[in-house]
C-alpha cells in the first residue's frame, strides 16, 4: 500500500477525508436510509467515505455507511481501518463537520495526526474566543501573508483528553496534547458577505415600501434582521447585522502536528483532490444514482466504480503533471477535457513492434 503513495517533505501521507451521499430509488438495501443529503434530493442514500492521497490524487481507501449515519461518526472506524491497512506518518485532512472533540480525541489516542477544519457556526466555540482574541492582530496589514494572501494569528491550546476511555466515554481527562488553531481572516469574503446582505435587506426594505410579496427566504431574513420601531415602523437592526458578519471571512484549522499555519492552509486547501473524486465518481461515471435493489449488487457495483474512479483520478493525474512539465504541450491541452473526450484522444495512439 505505501508503495502507491507520495510523501511529502517532512516524511508524512497527506491524506484528504471526506464522504458524499449518494441516492438511491431502493428501499431494500440494507445502507440506504433517510438523512442529511448532501445533494438536497428527497431520497433515502447511503454514505461513501473516501481517503484520497493528495499528491498523488489517487483514492486509495473507501467505505459506505448507513445514510443516516453523520459525519462525526465515521473517524473512529477510518481510524480502526486505517490500523488494519498498517498506515504510519499519516496526516487526516478533513472539513467542517468531522472536528468534534470525540475525533480529535480518538486521533490523539490513536496517535494519528490531522488538521481539520473548524465550525464556527456554534456560539461560545473555543475558536471563536480565540479569533476575539487576537482581533487586533487581524488588523495589523502585517499580519498578511503574500502568498496564501490572507492575514493570520496561531494560538496554542492546551487539549485535555482520557488516553484511555471505557466504551468510549471518558473517565478523566489525565492527559493533554498542545494543539495549535491556526487563523485566517481574508477581508474580501467578509466584504463579499456583507455586500450580499446589504443587498439582500434594502431589497426586502424596498419591497415592503411598495406593498411587494417577500418569498420564503426575504420572509425569513425579514424575522432575523428587522423590528418595528414605533416611530419610524420596520427598521433594519444594526446590531444583528453586526453579530451575523462578525465570524465572516474567518476560518479555523486545527491540528495536533503542523506549527505553520501557511502548510496547515496549502495542506487544507489541497483537499480539492477528494473533491475531484467525488466529481468523478458522481458525475463523470454517473454514480450519483445506485440503480441496484441487492446488496451484493450494492458493494459490487460500488467497489467497480471506487476502481474507476482510481484510474480516472491516475490518468487525469498524469496528465496535468506531464502538462506542467512540458510547456509546449499545448496542443493535449486535456487538463480540463471530459473523460470520453481524453479516452478519444489516447485511443488514436498505437504501438508498432519490431523482431
Amino acid at each position: 500500500m505505501r508503495s502507491y503513495l507520495q510523501e511529502d517533505e517532512d516524511n508524512k501521507i497527506i491524506l484528504a477525508l471526506d464522504s458524499t451521499s449518494i441516492s438511491s430509488y431502493s428501499t431494500r438495501l440494507t445502507h440506504i436510509e433517510y438523512g442529511k443529503n448532501k445533494d438536497d434530493d428527497a431520497l433515502p442514500q447511503l454514505d461513501v467515505l473516501f481517503l484520497v492521497d493528495q499528491k498523488s490524487g489517487l483514492p486509495i481507501f473507501y467505505r459506505f455507511y448507513d445514510g443516516n449515519v453523520p459525519d462525526v461518526s465515521t473517524i473512529r472506524h477510518t481510524i480502526a481501518d486505517q490500523a488494519l491497512l498498517n498506515m504510519q506518518n499519516v496526516v487526516l485532512v478533513a472539513d467542517k463537520g468531522y472536528n468534534s472533540g470525540k475525533n480529535i480525541n480518538d486521533c490523539l489516542i490513536n496517535k494519528v495526526e490531522f488538521i481539520f477544519n473548524v465550525r464556527l457556526g456554534t456560539k461560545g466555540c473555543l475558536a471563536r474566543e480565540l479569533i476575539d482574541e487576537h482581533r487586533k492582530e487581524f488588523a495589523d496589514l502585517n499580519s498578511g501573508d503574500p502568498y496564501i494572501r490572507k492575514n493570520l494569528a496561531t494560538a496554542k491550546v492546551n487539549w485535555k483528553y482520557d488516553p484511555r476511555p471505557v466504551d468510549g466515554k471518558p473517565a478523566s481527562n489525565s492527559a493533554t496534547a498542545e494543539l495549535y488553531y491556526h487563523m485566517f481572516y481574508d477581508p474580501v469574503i467578509y466584504q463579499e458577505a456583507a455586500n450580499k446582505l446589504t443587498e439582500s435587506l434594502l431589497t426586502i426594505k424596498k419591497k415592503l415600501i411598495e406593498e411587494e410579496a417577500l418569498t420564503e427566504q426575504e420572509e425569513e431574513l425579514k424575522e432575523k434582521f428587522f423590528r418595528n420601531d414605533k416611530e419610524k415602523g420596520l427598521v433594519i437592526v444594526n446590531r444583528r447585522v453586526d453579530e451575523y458578519l462578525k465570524y465572516k471571512g474567518f476560518r479555523v484549522l486545527v491540528t495536533d502536528s503542523e506549527k505553520d499555519p501557511v502548510k496547515a492552509w496549502t495542506a487544507y486547501a489541497d483537499r480539492w483532490r477528494v473533491e475531484d473524486a467525488f466529481a468523478t465518481l458522481k458525475d463523470r461515471l454517473g454514480c450519483n444514482r445506485i440503480r441496484c435493489s441487492d446488496n451484493k449488487a450494492l458493494q459490487g457495483k460500488t467497489f467497480v466504480q471506487f476502481i474507476a474512479t482510481g484510474l480516472s483520478l491516475m490518468v487525469r493525474s498524469r496528465i496535468r503533471s506531464y502538462m506542467k512539465e512540458n510547456k509546449k504541450a499545448g496542443k493535449l491541452n486535456l487538463v480540463y477535457e471530459s473523460d470520453s473526450k481524453i479516452l478519444q484522444v489516447l485511443n488514436n495512439v498505437m504501438q508498432t513492434r519490431f523482431n
